[in-house]
C-alpha cells in the first residue's frame, strides 16, 4: 500500500475476477466483461450476454478487502478464502424433524494450515481422504511450517485402521513404479503412519483409508 511501508491489503471476490496489473493507486478489479464486437480473439462473435431481460447481466456479491501487515496478511486471507469457497450448506426437509442440535464429523479441529479437501465412501469399510496444506513456503511465520494430522481418531463416525497413499486422483496407488527415484537433494519419506500423516507448504496428500465404523 503506497505510503504505508509494512503494510499489504487482499482483495477477496465471491467469484473468478481480474485484477489489473498493480499500480500505485488505486486497482480496478474487474468483476463481469463486456463487449459489443468481436475482439477476434477466438470466440468469435461479441462477448454480449443481455440476460433475460434484455438489460445485460447483473453480477452481485460480497467484495472483502484485508489490510495488516506483510508478516500477519496470510494468516487472515487465507481462512477468510476458504469460507468463501466452501460456505457451509443449508438443508431443509418437511416434516417436524428433530430437535436442532450441534454434530461435528471431526471429533477435534485440524490445525489451521491443513484443510479436509474431500471425504468420499470408496466401498464398504474404505473412505478416500485428501487433504491440503494451505500455505506456501515462506509465505506465513506459522502457517508455512509442516503439519502433522493424526488420522486414526480424527473422524467421529468411523476410525482409521490403516492407509494407503494415492495419486492425486485417488485412483492408482503410490509409489507409481516408473517414478521410482532417488535423488540426492530428495529426502525419503518414511513409513506411512495414519498416526503422523505429514503435510508440507503448498502439499497435497491422498488416502485410501481403510475404517472401522463406531458402534458397529
Amino acid at each position: 500500500m503506497q505510503g504505508t511501508p509494512g503494510y499489504t491489503w487482499a482483495g477477496l471476490p465471491p467469484r473468478r475476477a481480474h485484477l489489473c496489473p498493480p499500480v500505485p493507486s488505486p486497482a480496478p478489479l474487474q468483476v463481469h466483461r463486456r463487449l459489443l464486437h468481436d475482439d477476434n480473439r477466438g470466440l468469435g462473435e461479441a462477448l454480449d450476454e443481455p440476460g433475460a431481460d434484455g438489460r445485460g447481466l447483473v453480477v452481485r456479491g460480497r467484495h472483502l478487502v484485508l489490510l495488516d501487515t506483510v508478516g500477519a496478511a496470510p494468516e487472515q486471507h487465507r481462512p477468510r478464502a476458504q469460507q468463501m469457497a466452501t460456505p457451509p450448506t443449508v438443508v431443509l426437509a418437511p416434516g417436524r424433524g428433530p430437535h436442532l442440535r450441534q454434530v461435528s464429523g471431526l471429533r477435534r479441529a485440524l490445525p489451521p494450515n491443513v484443510h479436509l479437501l474431500s471425504l468420499e465412501p470408496r466401498g464398504a469399510g474404505a473412505v478416500l481422504v485428501r487433504l491440503e496444506h494451505l500455505y506456501q513456503v515462506g509465505e506465513s511465520r506459522n502457517g508455512s511450517r509442516a503439519a502433522t494430522v493424526d488420522l486414526t481418531t480424527l473422524f467421529s463416525a468411523f476410525t482409521v485402521t490403516s492407509l494407503q497413499e494415492m495419486a492425486l486422483g485417488g485412483d492408482v496407488p503410490l509409489p507409481l513404479p516408473r517414478l521410482l527415484w532417488n535423488p540426492p537433494t530428495e529426502t525419503p519419506r518414511p513409513r506411512l503412519d495414519p498416526r503422523w500423516v505429514r503435510l508440507r507448504p503448498m502439499e497435497i496428500r491422498t488416502f485410501l483409508a481403510s475404517v472401522q465404523y463406531r458402534g458397529l
